[in-house]
């Protein structure tokens, strides 16, 4: 938990920024020098840079002093993934509950928007799929098929917050295939099932397909409240790259 102080220098460095006084890409002034600026000391400053650095609102280069990053909100939303990683299973419900929110959004959109593009991407995704033979590809490309349904949005912040919050899904179902064969049987049917739908352009069906889907997953989170005591340390790294 951060000081006072340290929050202090947190927030006068963000208005700023809002007030555009700092832009995006310009370097900040020396230590010393924006420290009496901001009427902070040196100690609370260094350390609200670290913070914000963490958060991608700045960045440090070596050598070259502390600029103002991009602020892109897809990259600052990333940052949200190691609370997301290290959840215990209460808070893994919690993120679920808000994925079947955005996933049954972005399922309807794509329903009713998708392109002959989209949809020949979830198809090739899907195909990918049924053919895996190994469990790492297959949850690669499930990953990968959700991802294609949040870009139909056309909102990178949209799916770079689906992404996040389904990290904790993805690992669950990792070892959901592991420990219950049928689950990749499953995960095969329940997509087609989605792709069908979107097809269709069934904006109902294509919801209710994917809470089917996804809410399987909720359900075994629930049933297994122990399953991150047990097996967190045993995560394989499919995940974090399925996810990315």
């Amino acid at each position: 938990m951060s000081s006072p102080k340290v929050d202090l220098a947190i927030s006068l460095v963000q208005n700023l920024i809002r007030s555009g006084e700092i832009k995006p890409g310009d370097r900040l002034p020396n230590e010393t020098e924006f420290s009496a600026q901001l009427g902070v000391s040196r100690n609370s400053l260094r350390e609200a840079v670290r913070a914000m650095s963490a958060m991608k609102i700045l960045e440090a280069r070596q050598g070259d002093g502390t600029y103002v990053s991009g602020l892109d909100p897809t990259q600052m939303i990333e940052t949200l993934r190691f609370a997301v990683d290290v959840s215990g299973p209460e808070a893994v419900l919690w993120f679920l509950e808000i994925r079947i929110l955005m996933e049954l959004h972005t399922t309807a959109i794509a329903a009713a928007r998708r392109t002959k593009a989209d949809l020949d991407r979830l198809k090739k995704c899907h195909q990918a799929m049924v053919k895996a033979e190994d469990t790492d590809t297959l949850l690669k490309k499930d990953s990968e098929f959700h991802h294609i349904i949040a870009e139909t949005t056309k909102n990178p912040i949209m799916a770079s917050l689906l992404n996040v919050v389904s990290a904790p899904a993805l690992r669950a179902r990792i070892w959901r295939n592991r420990l219950t064969e049928s689950a990749t049987n499953n995960l095969r049917i329940e997509h087609e099932a989605v792709l069908n739908c979107i097809e269709a352009q069934d904006v109902e069906g294509a919801k209710y397909a994917m809470y089917a889907h996804v809410s399987g997953v909720q359900s075994w989170v629930r049933n297994n409240p122990d399953f991150f005591s047990k097996n967190g340390e045993d995560e394989t790294d499919a995940d974090q790259d399925s996810a990315r």
